[in-house]
């Protein structure tokens, strides 16, 4: 539990350097106190001394960092000419094709501030690939300064262009990836030609394709609160990681070794779906879980999220302000904390219940902080599709894998991929249908969100009282 306390601290000295964004110049003389406090507190034996220096670090660190976002918006949002940037394309491109012109879109980034890039080419004209470098001048929307969300840079006006840089050339890696992940991408089609929609669905649970869920689709699962399915993450990382470590005892590989042997497979599945922040973080934590037995220590996945916790918000400690990093982590806590809290109390039956809940009720106020509404049929939802998903996942991967030794193999593992899809789909649809499925309940304030953890936590405590007690445990 004390390395959780470190997190907590780290998370709120960050918190308050975020909410105090106009002191960023003075980030300096707060790094000096941090340096200070530990040098004295280890020196006269302070208690405390601990989680004082890394409050002060976490302030230090967000404090710089909103310093060094300002400087980007202020340079990329002056009056004159546009912002002129090399981007690297992060992301697959968006590609729309319109009467007169193709328009493009890809994700980048700049010196911490997220970037969309949008613009506008003939259809002639060869898209971006994942892993090129474009040289763009645009105009990045204009947004509050503490607005965290991602920047929109519009290629269009006087004085605009978006150029493919081919001096800057091609990652080699990237564009490796994106070629594996393209051949995945079409195995994952085999025996499914009848139904592409099911196929595409397919190819988002697994490789994270998410640009392929047309609008109605998304607005299902959305309403449904069960889109998440389609963001790889910890579940699929995790299923991910399980599937490998399965196949490699199955050969007689020892555990210990195959522990480690996974960790590698696990990264190089996260760098071809396109690395995004939620699973990297997901595979920061798998990596911390599975290499504790390969150094003859027990895993244990509270420490393994307080490693991955304390890694990304010192090496990037925007993750404090950015909705999907803080709704990862709260949920796979949440997740954590149940199974920690519960176990030996509650029959093993109900454990995927229980996980799902409390899923839920840890992303609650978050979600209903960044979208302003509370989706109640996820937490219903979700007791079968989080399954329903594993399976899905599993067989898909297996369809792909196997795929290069019998394509017949594979057509049968990606229908029964695309049968727990359709089972998804049915059940999102209907539950989107629910009266109060959803609600609207405007953007919670922190005293809001504070005061749900507070209840919850209260209730938790006198839950597991009342077991305990019905036990003979107190």
């Amino acid at each position: 539990m004390k390395v959780l306390a470190l997190s907590a601290a780290l998370a709120i000295g960050e918190a308050c350097g975020f909410a105090a964004f106009a002191l960023g110049p003075a980030w300096p003389i707060v790094a000096v106190m941090a340096v200070v406090t530990a040098f004295f507190g280890y020196g006269w034996g302070v208690r405390g001394w601990r989680f004082a220096t890394v409050f002060f670090l976490g302030l230090a660190l967000a404090l710089r960092s909103s310093e060094t976002r300002q400087e980007v918006l202020r340079e990329a949002t002056a009056p004159g000419g546009p912002f002129t940037h090399s981007f690297v394309v992060e992301s697959e491109p968006a590609v729309r094709d319109g009467d007169d012109v193709r328009k493009v879109s890809f994700n980048s980034s700049f010196r911490g501030v997220d970037v969309r890039v949008v613009f506008s080419c003939g259809h002639d004209d060869a898209p971006p690939e994942v892993g090129e470098t474009w040289r763009c001048a645009g105009w990045l929307d204009r947004k509050p300064a503490d607005d965290y969300s991602r920047r929109m840079l519009w290629v269009r006006g006087r004085g605009t262009y978006a150029m493919r840089d081919d001096a800057a050339g091609r990652s080699k890696i990237r564009a490796a990836l994106a070629s594996v992940r393209r051949d995945f991408s079409r195995r994952l089609g085999i025996g499914l030609d009848g139904s592409p929609f099911v196929a595409d669905l397919n190819r988002a649970i697994l490789l994270g394709e998410r640009h392929r869920l047309g609008r109605d689709a998304r607005d299902v699962f959305t309403d449904a609160g069960t889109l998440h399915i389609f963001a790889v993450s910890g579940l699929h990382v995790l299923l991910v990681a399980k599937l490998f470590l399965t196949i490699l005892v199955v050969l007689f590989v020892p555990y210990r070794i195959a522990a480690a042997v996974v960790i590698p497979l696990v990264w190089l599945y996260v760098a071809m779906v396109g690395a995004s922040p939620s699973a990297v973080r997901a595979a920061a934590m798998a990596s911390a879980y599975f290499l504790a037995p390969a150094m003859w220590r027990r895993p244990d996945g509270l420490s393994a999220w307080a490693v991955a916790f304390v890694l990304f918000h010192v090496v990037e400690p925007e993750n404090m302000v950015k909705v999907s990093s803080l709704l990862s982590f709260a949920v796979m806590l949440g997740i954590l904390l149940f199974l920690e809290l519960y176990r030996g109390l509650c029959s093993a039956r109900f454990e995927p219940v229980g996980v799902s809940v409390a899923a839920w009720v840890a992303g609650v106020p978050i979600a209903a902080q960044a979208f302003g509404k509370i989706a109640f049929g996820g937490l219903f939802a979700n007791i079968v599709l989080i399954p329903a998903a594993g399976v899905s996942l599993c067989a898909g991967a297996l369809g792909v894998l196997t795929s290069y030794a019998s394509t017949t193999v594979a057509a049968h593992l990606n229908a029964l991929a695309a049968l727990f899809t359709r089972f998804m789909v049915g059940v999102s649809w209907a539950v989107s249908r629910i009266p109060f499925a959803h609600c609207e309940t405007g953007r919670w304030t922190l005293r809001d969100m504070a005061a749900w953890y507070g209840v919850i936590g209260l209730l938790t405590w006198l839950a597991r009282s009342v077991a305990l007690r019905r036990r003979g445990m107190l």
